[in-house]
């Protein structure tokens, strides 16, 4: 078997005397997208981090691509979309872009700009200040500029969050596309149907760990919901 994009070892986090996680263990292979399910503060936000180098784990260890994460050409191959948005409002939606492609040494950078504004139908507003954006304006920009280098991993957390119907529409495109490219895609959601019709497979955290872990072909919707409305009565009924 390939090495896997993603191992996730015995990975535990702390903050004083909160817990965030516990002991997660799971592998991701290169090409697979993975739905992460479960309530608020189960710890789905802070797996990410630890994921991106956001955060440190207590315990445990992460491995990128068989390799050390800290390594400057395997951060290179991820994004994160969360809910920090990594765009300045003083800046053109342009000038943001411009900015990170300088960053991640975008080859063409001005096409994959222009593709990449295109594809969150923001080519119009590229002049103007992100500071005058809206909320989902800014959430797509955001999208943009994870997709700008063309990253083999791409973790997104709660992206749906302040987008209109149109806007979710167009970004589920997007992950389709980005899955038919082979991309290794993690996303948190709380919309269970939308996990079911993109993920290859989804797993649920309850209690700061995981508890289910599942392959969406070999699973009804049903199944998938009770694991998880039933992981809401456990963190509600400890």
């Amino acid at each position: 078997m390939s090495v896997p994009a993603l191992e996730i070892i015995g990975v535990s986090k702390d903050f004083g005397r909160i817990i965030a996680l516990r002991s997660v263990t799971f592998s991701v292979q290169s090409g697979e997208f993975v739905s992460i399910l479960g309530r608020n503060g189960a710890g789905k936000t802070t797996l990410l981090n630890i994921i991106s180098g956001v955060s440190r784990p207590s315990e445990g260890s992460v491995q990128l691509f068989g390799t050390d994460p800290n390594d400057r050409v395997n951060k290179a191959k991820l994004a994160l979309i969360s809910h920090e948005m990594f765009l300045y409002g003083n800046l053109t939606a342009l000038e943001n872009l411009e900015y990170y492609s300088r960053i991640y040494n975008v080859q063409d950078a001005q096409e994959r700009i222009e593709t990449v504004l295109n594809n969150v139908e923001l080519t119009h507003r590229r002049f103007d200040l992100v500071a005058t954006y809206s909320r989902g304006m800014t959430q797509r920009l955001t999208i943009a500029r994870a997709l700008l280098h063309g990253p083999s991993l791409l973790l997104l957390d709660e992206p749906f969050t302040g987008l209109d119907q149109h806007a979710i529409g167009m970004l589920i495109t997007l992950l389709k596309k980005q899955k038919e490219l082979g991309r290794t895609i993690l996303l948190t959601t709380h919309d269970l149907h939308t996990a079911a019709e993109l993920s290859d497979r989804y797993l649920v955290i309850s209690k700061h760990k995981i508890v289910k872990d599942g392959l969406i072909s070999e699973t009804n919707p049903d199944e998938i919901r009770e694991a998880f409305f039933s992981s809401e009565t456990e963190e509600s009924n400890p």
